[in-house]
């Protein structure tokens, strides 16, 4: 396992504070999208395009390099 992490890091060229930053904080916006839709899936009056806007924020990170 150790291994693997460590060529993961070097994959995505990150150090180990790197990578977890970047980690838990994708997580946690992931969390909050969540939280939005959720939110706009019972009242569809609020946060119509915040959900929507965040997941695309998060696809667009994680595909770009750079």
């Amino acid at each position: 396992m150790i291994k693997s992490s460590i060529r993961h890091l070097k994959d995505n060229d990150m150090t180990y504070r790197q990578h977890f930053m970047f980690a838990v904080g994708h997580g946690l916006k992931c969390i909050k999208a969540g939280l939005l839709l959720v939110c706009h899936g019972i009242i569809p009056s609020i946060f119509q395009q915040a959900g929507s806007r965040l997941v695309y924020k998060l696809n667009k990170s994680f595909t770009e390099k750079g």
